[in-house]
């Protein structure tokens, strides 16, 4: 069974209703049979012809065509040929196979083709013929892909590395736009090491395969179905593992594809990323174009590496060289846009008019297949945009948007509505004034005694918190490619519900609808709005584990502070977190709590909550959301006053900072262990327990 994060089913659910989407289909496995090959027929055996890997025969079943069969008859014949029936659901396929010479094989198909195979080797064999296939253009619409597999050798090897590493359920990572994170999904697998998995994709992207113990990376389209397989003999550590980690990595590995896309995906396999990268630490202190140089640098080289590796291939495909060259490109264009968060100690933060020049014109955003290709891509447009976000002010607000905002809310009295009224009349007026002056002085007369009014000034304030968080306006001005503005302003209003964790305004959802077409966007945020709907009217009552502060807010002694919030919790230890709904790691962090609790499952430990700036109706609803409650859950959202002399008392200058309290009430950790550091964090726990 998979086993998915419960946010992304809400949402993939809704948008693709034909799929049963990431399920993995146990009917898949080769139906258990007593007929056993064996022999030198047994391996993955690679067409001498075109080098595509074909068929593997193994003890008890056999791959072909993307999937597994089924011997339903294996007869020796003379000399030791075989003479083999293989069966999958209603279809039959004969075959005949003859050993050649040392590693080679012939087989011969019912129809009497016969081709000449060559069992895999330690390097994959270069493919005979060139391919300039291109990747299909990018739809930007959902479809899925399929990957099957087989882990050969489960059950070999060192005793215990096999359970520990390779018992969990099968993994795929994709980067997903609007999310802006690493969406997983997963596969169990059987006892013979066969899985099947079903997943969304949006036009041609990289995936991370297993990542954590296989580091296999691969390039699927929508519609693909992949099939891949691992040896695990392969995985296996030895003497000199333990001395040199890089032959580890380094040393072949048997990793086979064959479907959609395997071409591309056998060339990835044996092209070896150089150890070139940017030294972020030596770099500190250089101007903008020093640091554009020296990445520059490192990007011709990483270059030149991947130009050798081409040149010494010269029949590799084209779907090789378009995906690696836009995943150099646009991992340096990323390295380039980081340099945004080393200009917090300037006086002006901004880039040199070259280096931002130079940005602008080395990647001009104009490729639709650039979007989704590599996850860099996702990362650099936030950097680039978030830089321009910070260095451009933010659209002013209108008082029709405050009168519109206001009716919303049920709160737009008929004397406001007659005076925005006025004041839109004038400025429709202004443009064909004879003498603009009188009516600029009444306009500005007039907005004078509205910006007066609490309510008006109060709404003018959320709008425009509103406008700096999601600004269309920019998005509008830099991004001329529509896709990749509906991609963005996807983004941005995801944002919205991961950061304020509340539903938008009806104002903002009709100038999203407005924005943007694509299905899969708009499903995503309707899905998202209506979940936040009602975590809003769950969240208001909600009061489970949320302390009562107000006694504290005249405290103006941060020791005993510290001792108020600790005493009624002696005798149990206190695992604290100071964290806000504003910091992305405190979020990630939340998430893996649960994790964490059923670790130490004791009602000896008191998980207790500190969070700095957080709106109440934001910091309620994400609780909520994330059920951050329990019986030993305690959560305080203390005066600004008294937080700012809580962090100073306790020396927090960074978030999220985790600290332990022993039983006796004494702070004995100030840098304890994150959630996410599970097993690390809760040994840490249990010491003091």
């Amino acid at each position: 069974m998979i086993s998915i994060g419960s946010y992304k089913v809400k949402i993939v659910l809704a948008v693709l209703s034909i799929l049963v989407l990431s399920i993995a289909f146990l009917c898949l496995y080769p139906r258990t049979s007593k007929l056993r090959l064996s022999g030198p027929f047994i391996g993955n055996w690679i067409n001498k012809e075109n080098n595509n890997w074909q068929f593997g025969f193994f003890e008890e079943f056999a791959i072909y065509h993307n999937n597994f069969w089924t011997y339903k008859e294996v007869k020796t014949q003379a000399k030791g040929a075989v003479d083999l029936v293989l069966i999958r659901e209603e279809k039959i396929i004969k075959l005949h196979l003859e050993k050649e010479v040392e590693n080679e094989l012939a087989i011969t198909q019912e129809d009497g083709a016969k081709f000449h195979y060559v069992l895999m080797p330690d390097r994959y064999p270069d493919y005979t013929t060139a391919d300039h296939t291109p990747f299909n253009e990018p739809r930007f619409s959902l479809d899925s892909v399929t990957v099957i597999g087989y882990y050969r050798n489960l059950d070999q090897g060192i005793k215990g590395f096999v359970e520990r590493f390779f018992r969990s359920p099968f993994e795929v990572s994709i980067a997903d736009f609007i999310t802006g994170e690493e969406v997983k999904y997963y596969a169990d697998m059987n006892d013979r090491g066969t899985f099947k998995l079903t997943f969304p994709v949006m036009n041609t992207q990289e995936l991370y395969v297993d990542w954590k113990r296989t580091r296999i990376r691969a390039v699927v389209a929508p519609g693909d179905t992949l099939f891949v397989f691992v040896d695990i003999a392969d995985y296996m550590p030895n003497a000199r593992d333990k001395k040199n980690y890089r032959s580890y990595v380094d040393r072949p590995k048997e990793v086979l594809f064959m479907g959609n896309n395997a071409r591309l995906n056998n060339e990835l396999r044996q092209y070896t990323d150089p150890p070139i990268a940017i030294d972020k630490a030596g770099m500190t202190g250089l101007d903008d174009m020093q640091y554009l140089r020296q990445c520059e640098e490192v990007y011709q080289r990483r270059l030149a590496n991947l130009s050798q590796h081409i040149s010494q291939y010269p029949r590799i495909s084209d779907k090789f060289v378009k995906y690696k060259q836009t995943e150099e490109k646009y991992d340096f264009a990323f390295n380039l846009m980081q340099h945004r968060f080393d200009l917090s100690g300037r006086t002006v933060q901004r880039f040199q008019e070259a280096y931002f020049n130079y940005v602008k014109v080395k990647f001009p955003l104009d490729d639709p297949s650039d979007y989704t290709m590599t996850r860099y891509f996702g990362r650099f447009i936030s950097d680039y945009l978030g830089y321009l976000s910070e260095n451009n002010a933010a659209e002013n607000v209108l008082f029709s948007e405050i009168g519109e905002r206001l009716q919303d809310d049920g709160k737009l009295t008929g004397s406001l509505a007659t005076q925005i009224a006025v004041i839109d009349t004038l400025a429709k007026k202004l443009k064909f004034a004879g003498d603009q002056s009188k009516v600029k002085a009444e306009i500005s007369n007039r907005a004078d005694r509205l910006n007066n009014d609490p309510l008006v000034r109060h709404t003018a304030e959320i709008l425009q918190a509103e406008k700096n968080f999601i600004d269309m306006r920019l998005a509008d001005s830099v991004l001329h490619n529509q896709n990749l503005r509906e991609l963005w302003w996807g983004n941005r209003y995801n944002y919205w519900f991961e950061v304020l964790r509340k539903p938008l305004a009806s104002q903002k959802l009709t100038s999203f609808r407005r924005s943007v077409n694509n299905p899969y966007i708009i499903n995503h945020i309707e899905q998202m709005q209506a979940h936040y709907k009602v975590i809003a009217n769950e969240g208001k009552s909600y009061q489970a584990g949320l302390k009562n502060s107000d006694q504290l807010k005249d405290s103006k002694d941060a020791r005993r502070l510290v001792e108020a919030l600790l005493k009624p919790y002696k005798g149990k230890v206190i695992y604290i977190d100071f964290w806000g709904t504003w910091c992305s790691p405190c979020r990630r962090d939340l998430k893996m709590v649960h994790a964490l609790k059923q670790k130490l499952a004791s009602n000896d430990v008191i998980f207790m909550y500190f969070a700095n700036r957080s709106p109440e109706d934001t910091w309620r609803n994400m609780i909520y959301d994330l059920q951050l409650s329990g019986t030993h859950v305690i959560h305080y959202r203390l005066p600004d006053e008294q937080q700012g002399m809580l962090e100073r008392q306790l020396g927090v200058t960074t978030f999220p900072t985790y600290m332990l309290v022993d039983k006796e009430g004494n702070i004995v950790d100030k840098n304890a262990g994150s959630p996410t550091n599970t097993d690390y964090t809760a040994s840490a726990i249990k010491k003091l327990l």
